[in-house]
């Protein structure tokens, strides 16, 4: 099943000094579901078309963009719980699995309680080994290709932090988790590596 998301906002918004000076990392959420036009425009900011030939919203070496955005979505408007996977080209999402995975809470190291609370959770996938057999192929030194990716995924967490700053929601990275379990709880293909997780939600102003 396909879901068409309404087009980003690209004129008004909070400045991006104030997005700086205010994103603060946020754990608590509240009950309350997302709207689809915010879940929409932290797409966008995440991995949406920028440009021309498929220019994306974060840089990639070598123009590869190795990255796949899953998402397990707990509380959206008009969106039923489940995972989802977000395709840039037609800004539109494609349900993978109905009904959220069960052990979300125990893919984090340590007690992390918003993996499992947060209204949406952006799971971050990489084509790793094609990205790091790329640049082999160009360079003896292709185990920069990892490191490319690695940083492409804290480029797309840095928009989405500053997007979320901007649209008054909490956002936390969550880079702490078992590979393995994250990607037996996502359904992510052999191909595919986790490599960070995005908690999303109404912030909880109580904490």
């Amino acid at each position: 099943m396909r879901v068409m998301l309404p087009a980003p906002e690209l004129q008004d918004s909070d400045s991006l000094v104030h997005c700086i000076l205010s994103r603060r990392s946020i754990r608590e959420y509240a009950d309350d579901a997302l709207s689809l036009s915010v879940l929409s425009q932290l797409l966008w900011s995440a991995q949406g078309v920028t440009g021309a030939n498929h220019k994306k919203a974060t840089p990639s070496a070598g123009g590869l963009y190795p990255l796949h955005i899953r998402l397990v979505v707990n509380r959206v408007a008009g969106l039923a719980a489940g995972l989802y996977d977000y395709h840039s080209d037609s800004h539109s999402l494609e349900r993978v699995e109905s009904g959220v995975p069960h052990d979300m809470h125990n893919i984090g190291i340590g007690n992390q309680p918003w993996l499992s609370e947060a209204s949406v959770v952006m799971g971050v996938a990489a084509k790793l080994e094609e990205a790091t057999q790329h640049f082999y192929s160009q360079h003896p030194l292709g185990e920069r290709g990892a490191r490319y990716v690695y940083m492409e995924s804290g480029a797309l967490a840095q928009n989405v932090h500053l997007q979320s700053t901007a649209l008054n929601v909490g956002c936390v990275l969550v880079a702490g988790f078992d590979d393995t379990l994250t990607k037996h709880a996502l359904k992510l293909a052999d191909n595919l590596a986790p490599t960070a997780l995005l908690c999303i939600g109404h912030w909880d102003a109580s904490f």
